[in-house]
């Protein structure tokens, strides 16, 4: 909502109020074109990390947290 600031409170139940079958996309696909389109919409100079390289601390955070989800999948 553009100019209003919502509470915590109420971003929750709008979150609550469009999950599952309430939500308007639930249960749909998108077509192949419209997957082509979105791929190349962000594809080289209109990706956002385009020229761009991430530093040695945020590539140890990405490494750390790649281990962390591994290692939770393989404990289920």
């Amino acid at each position: 909502m553009a100019g209003r600031k919502l509470t915590e409170a109420t971003k929750r139940k709008i979150s609550l109020s469009q999950r599952g079958k309430k939500n308007s996309f639930y249960g749909k696909k998108h077509k192949k074109s419209s997957k082509e389109k979105i791929s190349k919409a962000s594809k080289g100079k209109n990706n956002s990390m385009y020229g761009k390289k991430h530093t040695a601390a945020t590539k140890r955070k990405i490494s750390l947290a790649r281990k962390r989800a591994i290692a939770r999948a393989k404990r289920k």
